[in-house]
């Protein structure tokens, strides 16, 4: 299948913008997806910082408050006392100025026993029932060191987490001393972790297990070990979708006092994020599909104007190759192709010439026999000739092109060239043919056309020398063609055969006068002659007889019309 060069042109072209837009767009989507997740990343990293250094604010001022609790002047003495009054009263103001206003502050004595439990309000601190809380602090490893004195490298006051019906308390516990500076007791200053969670909004904490011990987010569910394995010393931002939106979250290792609690996690919503992503790769692959429409549409137009003159270039090869020698290929440019068309019109001018020349010496020699034909008998001498000029007339009258004139005056002249095949004593016979001989004598059509069949140049004058001897009303020879089916130039060229036949001598009767053929020709137009030819061979009768008059035809005399030779 051939494939038509401006496909070959822009199918290169097609596939590297294919490749370089799907590579671009990818390269593209990718950098611009990054940064908008460095961006994302960056903003989650922020609110981690914050509410890590809250974290450490919040650990600073429950400390301060624990201080003031367990340096109270009387609390001391009260706790050796065993004064819950006492304590009461001189604790109530430290948990009534406090922020938040719901912190939880107790008292413990020497053995974890609670002797005061004062829990924050907006409305005021109020003291809660005691009994029923100190045991469930007895066994934590913080307060049992605060009780005992120890100190580490953060001194000597604890933190640690308590889970209860409430939910998850954050306390902070140290121990307080009398005058002496022995051991009474200790202090805890407590808060709901919930709450400092809804403080530190898109907060969630967990446990080091993974469940979620407080949380202030849209979506916090128990970590999975894979998002717990990704939790190092670096932060961690894991998607995940939940009710039609995409959210991001930041974990990080959530540390007080040096002791790891579990994890911290930051959650923003990240529905702009992927909304940004989308509306990248969507314009960028609109303009890539913008960029490759317009690319391959000018690369088409491109294409087309190389190509054309091209493609009318190899139309004009097609005509000269099938024969219209006349034919010149359109110069549109001056470029390579424009060189190319003008270099191929003078090659075809060329052509025309050297095949003219050929043609015309060609031509001139099969004259040249039929003259000799002609020849062989004296009554005939010039008959070819004569027929092509009265043809030639008559053509003219009708307005027939130039081209079909010149076809039918070769026809003419070489109409009678198949008698080449005709012995002498049959074409020389002084006397009416026999059916024998009048049967060879009508072969005469088909050995012309047989001899000249090969040439091109004179397929347009064949039919001529084919078919110059059928008749209008279909009883002619050799095919019996009838009205229209007999070429228009046939038809011309029978009424000058006939003519010229009868004003001439011949082996078996005198001339006939230019009267009496006249007459023969119009009485059988109609039946012998196509009427159109001879109502123009009359138009043009004068012109015709002086024009074979100077061509040296007899004068013509009185006689009858016989049958044409």
């Amino acid at each position: 299948m051939r494939i038509p060069i401006r496909y070959k042109i822009i199918l290169p072209f097609a596939v590297l913008l294919v490749f370089v837009g799907v590579v671009g767009t990818g390269v593209a989507t990718a950098r611009l997806t990054s940064a908008a997740a460095a961006e994302f990343d960056a903003s989650l990293l922020h609110s981690s910082l914050t509410a890590n250094q809250a974290l450490s604010e919040l650990e600073a001022a429950r400390v301060a408050q624990l201080r003031a609790a367990a340096n109270t002047v009387g609390v001391g003495d009260a706790l050796a006392a065993g004064d819950r009054a006492a304590l009461s009263r001189l604790l109530s103001p430290i948990a009534a100025n406090a922020e938040p206003a719901n912190l939880e502050i107790r008292v413990l004595d020497a053995r974890a026993t609670q002797l005061v439990s004062i829990i924050g309000a907006p409305s005021g601190p109020a003291i809660a029932p005691s009994q029923d809380d100190g045991a469930r602090f007895a066994s934590v490893p913080a307060v049992a060191a605060a009780l005992a004195g120890k100190s580490d490298a953060f001194g000597e006051r604890y933190l640690f987490l308590q889970t209860g019906p409430a939910g998850t308390s954050l306390y902070w516990v140290g121990p307080v001393r009398d005058k002496l500076g022995q051991i009474r007791g200790a202090v805890l200053i407590g808060q709901r972790l919930a709450e400092v969670a809804q403080n530190l909004q898109g907060s969630a904490f967990y446990d080091l297990s993974g469940h979620v011990l407080a949380s202030s987010v849209a979506a916090a569910g128990v970590l999975d070990r894979s998002v717990l394995s990704r939790i190092t010393e670096l932060n961690t931002v894991v998607l995940n979708p939940e009710a039609g939106h995409t959210y991001g979250s930041l974990f990080s290792r959530w540390t007080m006092r040096g002791t790891t609690l579990g994890y911290l996690a930051v959650q923003a919503n990240a529905d702009q994020l992927e909304s940004s992503i989308v509306q990248v790769r969507l314009i960028l692959t609109l303009v890539f599909t913008a960029a490759a429409l317009l690319t391959l549409m000018v690369g088409s137009v491109t294409a087309s104007l190389l190509t054309q003159p091209i493609e009318s270039l190899v139309r004009s090869m097609r005509q000269i190759s099938a024969g219209d020698l006349h034919h010149r290929a359109p110069v549109t440019s001056k470029d390579e192709i424009g060189f190319l068309a003008q270099t191929f019109n003078e090659m075809a001018a060329s052509l025309e010439s050297t095949t003219a020349e050929l043609e015309s010496t060609y031509f001139a020699s099969m004259e040249a026999l039929a003259r000799a034909i002609d020849a062989r008998d004296p009554s005939t001498f010039g008959h070819s000739e004569r027929v092509a000029a009265v043809s030639v007339q008559i053509a003219d009258e009708m307005g027939i092109t130039t081209a079909d004139r010149e076809a039918l005056r070769r026809g003419a002249l070489l109409h009678d060239i198949g008698k080449i095949g005709i012995e002498d004593r049959v074409l020389r016979k002084p006397g009416p043919l026999s059916n024998e001989e009048a049967g060879d004598m009508q072969e005469h059509p088909r050995i012309g056309y047989e001899m000249l069949k090969g040439l091109r140049f004179l397929q347009p004058s064949l039919p001529g020398v084919l078919h110059h001897h059928e008749r209008w009303d279909g009883g002619g020879y050799p095919h019996g063609l009838s009205r229209t089916q007999i070429p228009l130039a046939v038809r011309i060229l029978t009424v000058a055969d006939v003519f010229d036949a009868m004003t001439s001598d011949r082996p078996y009767r005198r001339e006939m006068g230019v009267e009496v053929a006249t007459q023969a020709i119009r009485h059988d137009a109609g039946i012998r002659f196509d009427p159109d030819v001879v109502a123009a061979f009359l138009r043009r009768r004068d012109a015709i007889v002086s024009l074979l008059q100077k061509m040296r035809v007899t004068t013509p005399g009185s006689g009858r019309a016989s049958e044409a030779a």
